[in-house]
């Protein structure tokens, strides 16, 4: 286990704690944003001191799942407006995401997780919406976000449909 490893693993126990600070905001919101900050330092850490390796992007990947299902969980059991008003592209973007499990594990043998910049920035639109729906109680801008998710979760369908070997850190669909 190097540092980027330890970082990435950091973020899933960070997640396991959210679970239980949904009644204090401030230090939910505080822990919140330190599991943000360790998935921007994982990566840059290890592209910067030359640490990148296959299990790093794993367990990075793994991290970002569990952070992102503990949102949600923690998004519906508290905010659950968020869904009934947006059910249909919830359940479009999982259906995608799990088509694209479905397609990594026959095509390749593995689950296979991209980071391409669609993703990124989905992630980071994630990072900033809950925070907002939780101080403002605001979702004008949830429906353009869960489209951006939805262009996002068919690109890496896309591309795993179409690639015959996969480059877990492609760009997009149309920048390889």
């Amino acid at each position: 286990m190097n540092i980027p490893n330890i970082i990435s693993f950091s973020r899933i126990i960070l997640s396991v704690i959210l679970l239980f600070l949904m009644n204090s905001v401030t230090l939910f919101l505080i822990l919140f944003f330190i599991a943000g900050i360790t998935d921007v330092a994982d990566g840059y850490i290890a592209r910067k001191f030359k640490m990148v390796t296959a299990l790093g992007a794993r367990i990075d990947s793994v991290a970002d799942i569990f952070f992102h299902i503990v949102l949600l969980l923690l998004l519906f059991l508290n905010y659950r407006w968020v869904f009934t008003e947006n059910a249909a592209l919830f359940v479009a973007i999982l259906v995608i995401k799990f088509l694209s499990i479905i397609v990594s594990k026959m095509k390749f043998c593995k689950i296979i997780f991209l980071h391409t910049l669609a993703n990124k920035l989905t992630g980071f639109l994630v990072f900033v919406a809950v925070p907002t729906v939780m101080l403002v109680e605001n979702n004008s801008f949830l429906p353009a976000l869960l489209y951006i998710a939805l262009l996002t979760a068919l690109e890496e369908l896309l591309i795993l449909i179409k690639e015959k070997e996969v480059n877990e850190n492609r760009k997009s669909l149309f920048i390889k």
